[in-house]
Protein backbone atom coordinates (compact mmCIF):
# COMPACT_ATOMS: atom_id res chain seq x y z
CA UNK A 1 0.00 0.00 0.00
CA UNK A 2 1.33 3.43 -0.84
CA UNK A 3 1.89 6.03 1.84
CA UNK A 4 -0.88 8.15 0.31
CA UNK A 5 -3.37 5.26 0.55
CA UNK A 6 -2.34 4.64 4.13
CA UNK A 7 -2.89 8.30 5.04
CA UNK A 8 -6.37 8.28 3.46
CA UNK A 9 -7.38 5.19 5.45
CA UNK A 10 -5.84 6.57 8.65
CA UNK A 11 -7.74 9.83 8.15
CA UNK A 12 -11.04 7.97 7.65
CA UNK A 13 -10.41 5.85 10.73
CA UNK A 14 -9.64 8.96 12.80
CA UNK A 15 -12.87 10.57 11.57
CA UNK A 16 -14.93 7.50 12.50
CA UNK A 17 -13.35 7.30 15.96
CA UNK A 18 -13.98 10.99 16.61
CA UNK A 19 -17.62 10.65 15.53
CA UNK A 20 -18.13 7.61 17.75
CA UNK A 21 -16.47 9.31 20.70
CA UNK A 22 -19.17 11.99 20.60
CA UNK A 23 -22.04 9.49 20.99
CA UNK A 24 -24.00 9.78 24.22
CA UNK A 25 -23.35 7.05 26.78
CA UNK A 26 -26.89 5.63 26.57
CA UNK A 27 -26.27 4.48 22.99
CA UNK A 28 -23.34 2.35 24.08
CA UNK A 29 -25.29 0.83 26.97
CA UNK A 30 -28.12 -0.36 24.72
CA UNK A 31 -25.72 -2.77 23.00
CA UNK A 32 -24.48 -4.42 26.20
CA UNK A 33 -25.85 -7.77 27.28
CA UNK A 34 -28.05 -7.93 30.35
CA UNK A 35 -26.61 -10.57 32.70
CA UNK A 36 -28.28 -11.54 35.99
CA UNK A 37 -26.70 -13.57 38.77
CA UNK A 38 -28.68 -16.80 39.18
CA UNK A 39 -26.85 -18.23 42.17
CA UNK A 40 -23.56 -19.24 43.72
CA UNK A 41 -22.04 -22.33 45.30
CA UNK A 42 -18.91 -23.47 47.04
CA UNK A 43 -17.62 -26.47 45.10
CA UNK A 44 -16.18 -29.23 47.29
CA UNK A 45 -12.83 -30.63 46.17
CA UNK A 46 -13.36 -34.06 47.73
CA UNK A 47 -15.77 -35.24 45.01
CA UNK A 48 -14.59 -36.30 41.53
CA UNK A 49 -17.77 -34.94 39.99
CA UNK A 50 -20.97 -33.51 41.29
CA UNK A 51 -24.00 -31.53 40.25
CA UNK A 52 -24.46 -27.86 41.03
CA UNK A 53 -28.20 -27.22 40.78
CA UNK A 54 -29.45 -23.66 40.33
CA UNK A 55 -33.19 -23.91 40.93
CA UNK A 56 -36.10 -21.50 40.96
CA UNK A 57 -34.93 -19.43 38.02
CA UNK A 58 -38.16 -19.11 35.99
CA UNK A 59 -36.54 -16.67 33.55
CA UNK A 60 -36.27 -16.55 29.80
CA UNK A 61 -32.55 -16.91 29.21
CA UNK A 62 -30.65 -17.04 25.95
CA UNK A 63 -27.24 -17.84 27.46
CA UNK A 64 -25.49 -18.81 30.71
CA UNK A 65 -21.93 -18.67 32.01
CA UNK A 66 -20.06 -19.77 35.11
CA UNK A 67 -17.64 -17.52 37.01
CA UNK A 68 -15.04 -18.96 39.39
CA UNK A 69 -14.08 -16.58 42.19
CA UNK A 70 -11.46 -18.76 43.90
CA UNK A 71 -10.18 -22.28 43.31
CA UNK A 72 -10.51 -23.85 39.86
CA UNK A 73 -12.93 -26.27 38.20
CA UNK A 74 -13.31 -28.38 35.09
CA UNK A 75 -16.83 -27.81 33.79
CA UNK A 76 -18.07 -30.82 31.79
CA UNK A 77 -21.69 -30.24 30.90
CA UNK A 78 -24.88 -28.38 31.63
CA UNK A 79 -28.40 -29.79 31.60
CA UNK A 80 -30.97 -27.06 31.04
CA UNK A 81 -34.45 -27.82 32.37
CA UNK A 82 -37.20 -25.79 30.72
CA UNK A 83 -40.66 -25.01 32.02
CA UNK A 84 -42.92 -27.74 30.64
CA UNK A 85 -40.47 -30.56 31.32
CA UNK A 86 -38.13 -30.38 28.32
CA UNK A 87 -34.39 -30.70 28.93
CA UNK A 88 -31.30 -30.02 26.87
CA UNK A 89 -27.83 -31.51 27.43
CA UNK A 90 -24.93 -29.23 26.53
CA UNK A 91 -21.38 -30.61 26.56
CA UNK A 92 -19.00 -27.88 27.65
CA UNK A 93 -15.56 -29.24 28.57
CA UNK A 94 -14.15 -25.97 29.89
CA UNK A 95 -11.33 -25.60 32.42
CA UNK A 96 -11.87 -22.46 34.50
CA UNK A 97 -9.08 -21.11 36.72
CA UNK A 98 -9.68 -18.80 39.68
CA UNK A 99 -10.80 -15.32 38.68
CA UNK A 100 -12.06 -16.41 35.25
CA UNK A 101 -15.31 -17.52 33.67
CA UNK A 102 -16.56 -20.13 31.25
CA UNK A 103 -17.27 -19.40 27.65
CA UNK A 104 -20.79 -18.12 27.02
CA UNK A 105 -23.12 -21.12 26.73
CA UNK A 106 -25.72 -20.11 24.14
CA UNK A 107 -29.21 -21.56 24.60
CA UNK A 108 -31.39 -22.36 21.60
CA UNK A 109 -33.95 -20.05 20.03
CA UNK A 110 -36.76 -19.45 20.50
CA UNK A 111 -36.07 -18.45 24.06
CA UNK A 112 -37.88 -20.65 26.59
CA UNK A 113 -38.38 -20.23 30.31
CA UNK A 114 -35.56 -21.96 32.19
CA UNK A 115 -36.66 -23.60 35.43
CA UNK A 116 -33.38 -25.25 36.52
CA UNK A 117 -29.73 -25.61 35.49
CA UNK A 118 -27.63 -28.64 36.47
CA UNK A 119 -23.86 -28.40 35.95
CA UNK A 120 -21.51 -31.38 36.05
CA UNK A 121 -17.97 -30.47 37.05
CA UNK A 122 -14.92 -31.62 38.96
CA UNK A 123 -12.31 -29.62 40.79
CA UNK A 124 -9.28 -28.95 38.66
CA UNK A 125 -6.50 -31.47 39.32
CA UNK A 126 -8.09 -32.41 42.65
CA UNK A 127 -7.37 -28.98 44.05
CA UNK A 128 -6.84 -28.51 47.77
CA UNK A 129 -8.91 -25.34 47.75
CA UNK A 130 -12.68 -25.23 47.43
CA UNK A 131 -13.91 -23.18 44.49
CA UNK A 132 -16.45 -20.39 44.86
CA UNK A 133 -18.61 -20.47 41.75
CA UNK A 134 -21.30 -18.10 40.44
CA UNK A 135 -23.83 -18.85 37.70
CA UNK A 136 -25.01 -15.98 35.48
CA UNK A 137 -27.80 -15.90 32.90
CA UNK A 138 -28.28 -13.53 29.96
CA UNK A 139 -31.84 -12.33 29.60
Amino acid sequence: MSSQGFRKRSGKLALIISLLAGLPVFYANTFQDKWAKLGDRTVNYTVDHSEMVVEGIEKELNAVRVKVKQGAINLHRCVVHYKGGQTQDIDILNSIPAGNESKVIELPSPVKTVSKLVFTYDTKNRAIQKADVEVWGRE
